[in-house]
This record gives structure tokens, sequence and C-alpha cells, in this order.
């Protein structure tokens, strides 16, 4: 009788270290504080909208997810989902579509004004042409795109140019790249490194040529 009375007691015992425990616990977890930053303060779903800058409509942007973080030290914007983005200019009392593009994803910081996209990334401007490639970041500040991995420029032309990396200075209107580029034109196929040419791929040069053939002649090696 003794002995189930010392088992009784130190059972108890046991419980009460337990829940002693576990309320410790519980306090400690309720005394973190929550970082404003890694939450979002707006998340909206299935958007398209018009966003203004200074004053006057720029852009429309239309995604399927939009979390917005407001912390005035690290305020951006994430489009997990997709987005996709077009650039506006006034005509008459419309808006006409300057440029586009679409991604599987997207991260805009707002406060150094860099957009960041990544996979399937297609770029339209109102020439014609056409931009592809798996990421690419924008600075907004310098109109200045970075293309990046797998990029194919096309004009209106038939003109087509393949790099790994590609630089498109919208305010000088102007392509520029470092890396091995692959150029086909309307009279010729090249390969070679230091490329630069206007934004319609029209008046180009290539510093390094490495090959190149008549077009219509025996085609060089696919990039």
């Amino acid at each position: 009788m003794k002995q189930s009375r010392y088992y009784f007691i130190i059972a108890i015992l046991i419980v009460i270290l337990i829940a002693s425990g576990c309320k410790d616990e519980v306090e400690s977890s309720s005394k973190k504080k929550i970082d404003p930053s890694k939450l979002p303060t707006m998340v909206s779903r299935n958007v398209q909208t018009l966003l203004s800058d200074s004053g006057e409509t720029r852009y429309r942007i239309t995604t399927k997810t939009w979390m917005a973080f407001e912390d005035p030290k690290n305020a951006h914007w994430i489009f997990p989902d997709g987005l996709i983005a077009e650039e506006l200019e006034k005509d008459a009392n419309d808006f006409k579509v300057k440029m586009s593009m679409k991604c599987d994803s997207a991260h805009y910081d707002r406060n150094t004004r860099m957009l960041n996209l990544v996979g399937n990334i297609t770029i339209h401007d109102n020439a014609g042409g056409e931009i592809t490639c798996d990421s690419a970041y924008y600075d907004e500040e310098k109109s200045l795109w970075s293309l990046n991995s797998m990029v194919t420029i096309t004009n209106a032309n038939g003109g087509k140019i393949e790099t790994n990396q590609m630089y498109w200075d919208r305010k000088a209107n102007k392509y520029y790249s470092e890396s091995f580029i692959r150029m086909q034109a309307q009279d010729k196929v090249l390969e070679g490194y230091g490329y630069e040419s206007n934004d319609k791929l029209t008046n180009y040069r290539v510093r390094k040529v490495q090959a190149m053939v008549p077009a219509g002649s025996a085609r060089l090696p696919s990039f």
C-alpha cells in the first residue's frame, strides 16, 4: 500500500514538472517578436491595375498574386505566380502599349527601383521586336536591362541574336555585350565577341568576329 502511494506521488511530481516546462515554452514563444519585414502588408489575388509615376499613368500590371511588403527599410513587391507588365504612353485620349513583358515570377525593390524577373521571360516592344531569356534585371533609374541565360533577340525584319548575356540601354536605344554572340542578319550569319547595335538591330558591329558565312549557304552550328 505504501509502495503504491509512493508511485502515485512520483507520478504527480512528473506531471507538475512537465506542465511547468510547457508553460515556460509558451511564455518564451509569446515573447518572440515578429519581424514585420518578413510579413506581407497586403496580399491581393487576380489583380489588374494601373500604376502611376510622378502623377502620370505609366504601367498596367496583371498578376495572380501580389504580395506587398511596406517596411520602410525593405519595401518590396513579390509576384510569385507570374507577372504581365505593360509600359504605357499617352495617345490622344487613350493609352497605347510602348512595351510589354511577362515572366514566371518577379521581385520589385521599391527603394532601389530594381526589378528582378525569373523564368520564361518574354519582352515585346512596339517596333515589333521580341526578347526571350531565363532571367533579367531592370534598373528603372538607369533604364537599363540586364538580360541573362539563353537570350534571344529578334527584330521585325527577321534579324536574330543569340547569346547568354546582353545589356539593353533604353536611354541610348542600344544593345551591347562582351559575351559570345551568334547573329543572323538578312545577308549573313556570324559569330563573335564584343557586340553593339541600335535597338532595332539594323546598325551593328562585332569587334571580334570568329566565323561568318553568307545567308542561305551552309549554316553555322546552332548556338
